[in-house]
């Protein structure tokens, strides 16, 4: 299917794989639009995706070479985007030994920098094509406020926000960018209740937040034509108080 084009909006999200990607990628299915996602490991959610219509691709974002192909993948596929959201994330603290410690860096800069680079430079013409496209990425509420015990991800999330916001000069007047800033919005199966109750002390709303209130958010940037440049904190008000 070269070249298809479409009634529905198309959008492009990295990492759909589970969680929040998943989540974000049912919702737009849900509102009407045409689904290309990438992910990099099999799971079982994605045959969900794929039965409610999405269309995937495998691809490893420390690989240059599989990143390439995945961008001749969605031109191949169709000839506008509407939507480019940058959701694919790499998490963990960094290692004690400096070789590895810096090999996690080099991931991390691939997936949070990198990465999106060339999926936004690739794409920028099937952007343009479309009539009111956005590029979105889902940084952290650390891109203010770094976290020294996560230094190198806070460090790349930093730089992805910064990328966001030169790109939102120099593809305007065409194309919006913004970011979403996801403060405690679901916690992992593996966090103990401390480190829940501890997070949860120094939220202001003091629950966590769950997917919806992040697709709240980016329904909100999509439709809202006169927005960007912004970073939408969506953290029950984290951003505010210790972190």
């Amino acid at each position: 299917m070269t070249g298809t084009s479409t009634t529905k909006p198309t959008a492009f999200i990295s990492g759909v794989g589970r969680r929040l990607g998943h989540f974000l990628a049912t919702q737009l299915l849900a509102k009407g639009y045409r689904v290309l996602g990438h992910y990099r490991t099999q799971m079982a959610e994605l045959e969900s995706l794929q039965a409610a219509g999405a269309e995937l691709f495998q691809a490893d974002f420390t690989d240059t070479e599989q990143v390439v192909a995945l961008t001749e993948w969605v031109t191949s596929q169709t000839t506008q985007l509407d939507l480019l959201l940058h959701n694919a994330s790499a998490f963990g603290e960094p290692p004690e030994a400096l070789l590895a410690k810096l090999q996690q860096f080099d991931q991390f800069y691939q997936v949070h920098m990198r990465t999106p680079v060339q999926l936004t430079d690739a794409f920028t013409p099937l952007l343009k094509a479309a009539k009111h496209p956005s590029v979105i990425a889902i940084t952290d509420i650390y891109v203010g406020h770094p976290n020294p015990k996560l230094a190198t991800y806070c460090a790349t999330k930093a730089g992805l926000d910064n990328l966001c916001q030169s790109y939102a000069r120099s593809l305007a007047p065409d194309v919006r960018v913004n970011t979403i800033e996801p403060g405690p919005i679901m916690f992992l199966d593996s966090h103990p209740d401390a480190y829940k109750e501890k997070i949860l002390a120094k939220t202001p709303l003091a629950s966590e937040g769950g997917f919806l209130p992040i697709w709240q958010a980016l329904s909100m940037l999509i439709d809202n034509h006169y927005m960007t440049g912004a970073r939408v904190q969506v953290d029950g008000g984290r951003s505010v108080a210790e972190l």
